[in-house]
């Protein structure tokens, strides 16, 4: 048999085994925040589906299918205080930004350090240094050397100036490339989506980092998020609030205020002014709130959360801008995320989490998260959502530091097609395979489309020529990944074609002109296409012109449209 005909054949065989579709890889604002001790609400499993999907019709526009949706935001403010001893050492995160607040002496920076990197941080983007005390800004040359923030806020420069005196000759080039600014009332700066805005001091006077009179010179800055708000006042004092309240009059009413001078007990009208829901309080175990003040604080309403081993350990608040949570406590020992299976580019997915010990939290999901990677990887509150190919660590972090991770990699599904180019004839029609990768990749769907329904249409995967021209049928899946095959559509299909003799005979340099009758009439006999069973006995041009190259036997073929053929057997002397 000819070679040409046994590759028309096995074209015949591929195209039956290919008869296979496209298929499947697969409240309003209330006045008062609402407080909770428990996690967000988590979000259930994405439905994927195996069975098949139907194509596209050949005569509609196929539409992408949307990418899901969280049905909670990738986004949220997050501000813990740091169980550090009788210190302010603050973290802020809000829409992928991070804003440190004091750090306390060198020794607690040592842990602050430690908790930061857990928590997946390698940058800050602001640093404030609240006022000239070391009991605030001693190792703040730490913060800012390990993670290099784009600028820091400061109430005077006598502030600075202490922190660089804290710092070594190294610690000292970093902060004199950093951006340094020096807030004044009225002042702001946003940390994400969150706005911080400077109330105080009004007037910086008496600067002497030794002396207690240090304290009126204390940032006290507001931070709003959404119907949300916390105040930070560092070391102030009652009197500098009365004043502030008097420039600012209701900026300091709060939902979370944290407790000026660590364990300070402030008086009964700067307590009005500010009618916190929640009231934080940074000390030690050695040094807590009297038990009058604790008493006032819950006679005005205002909940207590004291960071210290014996209390409540780091106090973390996270918010939508609508509610408050509270997650706080030192009893988690370990953390265990399960693994992950390989994920698809749109695709979300809930991990699972082991805390040691199982009641070490109530629930156990009072833990912060983030990945290593965003562009690969998101997550937020234990769901992850696949961004891109690659791989990411995600971590999981509990409010004392102890953590886990687990590593999740991203396909990015694929489609590919068993052939990049076909030919048609008018009325023919073909089937075009489709191969989604991964194969198990779940809840990618895929359509079919041809770029231009007057030359062909496509319909699962089988592509029908309409008129003579060029197109491409598309194979697109939700994720966005395609794939194409270029269709040449010319003339009419052919029904049957006959040559002129079915046997000859030729000598050696003989030549011979075959004929060949095609139905319908109209059928372009420049797409006929001539093959030689042996070139080297026999050789044929597109036209049907022969050459005997040597004796022996040959076959020469016409083929007008694929299953449509005739055959000349001859013999060379």
């Amino acid at each position: 048999m000819f070679c040409k005909k046994r590759r028309l054949f096995s074209t015949l065989l591929i195209l039956c085994l290919l008869m296979w579709g496209f298929a499947s890889a697969e409240t309003g604002f209330s006045p008062q925040p609402v407080i909770r001790d428990e996690a967000l609400t988590s979000n259930p499993q994405p439905v994927a589906s195996d069975e098949p999907l139907a194509a596209a019709p050949s005569d509609a526009t196929a539409e992408e299918e949307p990418e899901p949706v969280a049905e909670a935001p990738y986004e949220g403010l997050e501000v813990y205080f740091l169980d550090l001893g009788r210190v302010d050492s603050i973290l802020i995160r809000c829409g992928g930004e991070n804003c440190f607040i004091d750090v306390g002496f060198k020794e607690n920076a040592k842990a602050a350090v430690k908790f930061l990197r857990a928590m997946g941080i390698s940058h800050l983007h602001s640093y404030v240094g609240t006022h000239g005390h070391f009991d605030h800004i001693e190792g703040t040359p730490q913060i800012i050397d390990a993670f290099r923030p784009d600028r820091m806020y400061f109430s005077h420069l006598g502030a600075i100036n202490a922190v660089i005196d804290c710092a070594d000759a190294a610690q000292q080039e970093v902060i004199a490339a950093t951006e340094k600014v020096i807030l004044q009332p009225g002042d702001s700066f946003t940390v994400g989506e969150a706005v911080m805005t400077t109330l105080g001091p009004l007037k910086v006077k008496n600067v002497n980092t030794g002396n207690t009179s240090e304290n009126d010179n204390s940032l006290i800055l507001r931070l709003d998020y959404g119907h949300r708000s916390f105040l930070f006042t560092a070391d102030t004092t009652d009197k500098v609030l009365r004043a502030v309240n008097a420039q600012f009059p209701g900026k300091l009413n709060v939902d979370v205020f944290k407790n000026p001078h660590h364990n300070g007990a402030h008086d009964e009208d700067v307590i009005d002014m500010i009618r916190p829901a929640v009231t934080v309080i940074c000390t030690d175990d050695g040094h807590q709130p009297t038990k009058a003040y604790q008493s006032l604080l819950a006679a005005k309403g205002s909940r207590i959360y004291i960071t210290g081993p014996k209390n409540q350990g780091n106090v973390a608040i996270v918010s939508d801008g609508q509610s408050l949570e509270m997650r706080c406590g030192y009893s988690v020992q370990g953390v265990v995320l399960e693994s992950v299976p390989k994920l698809h580019v749109g695709q979300e997915y809930d991990l699972k989490v082991t805390v040691d010990p199982a009641d070490a939290l109530i629930p156990q999901t009072q833990l912060g998260w983030n990945s290593s990677d965003p562009s690969v990887i998101q997550v937020y509150n234990g769901r992850v959502r696949a961004m891109g190919e690659g791989r990411a660590t995600v971590t999981a972090v509990a409010v004392n530091g102890v953590s886990g991770a687990v590593e999740v990699e991203c396909w990015l599904a694929y489609v590919t097609l068993d052939q990049s180019a076909m030919n048609l004839a008018v009325g023919q029609t073909k089937k075009l395979g489709a191969k989604i990768t991964p194969s198990d990749a779940k809840g990618v769907s895929g359509t079919w489309m041809s770029e231009d329904e007057s030359v062909a249409t496509v319909e699962g995967g089988r592509v029908t020529g309409v008129g003579e021209g060029v197109t491409r049928i598309v194979a697109r899946l939700s994720n966005g990944a395609e794939a194409a095959c270029d269709v040449t559509v010319k003339g009419r299909m052919a029904t049957s074609v006959k040559l002129d003799r079915r046997k000859a005979e030729m000598k050696v340099g003989d030549n011979l002109t075959l004929s060949a009758t095609v139905e319908p009439a109209d059928f372009n006999a420049d797409d006929l296409e001539w093959y030689s069973s042996d070139e080297s006995i026999l050789w044929v041009d597109q036209s049907g012109n022969i050459t005997a190259v040597k004796p022996g036997k040959a076959k020469i073929a016409v083929v007008a449209s694929e299953g449509v053929y005739d055959v000349c057997a001859i013999r060379v002397k």
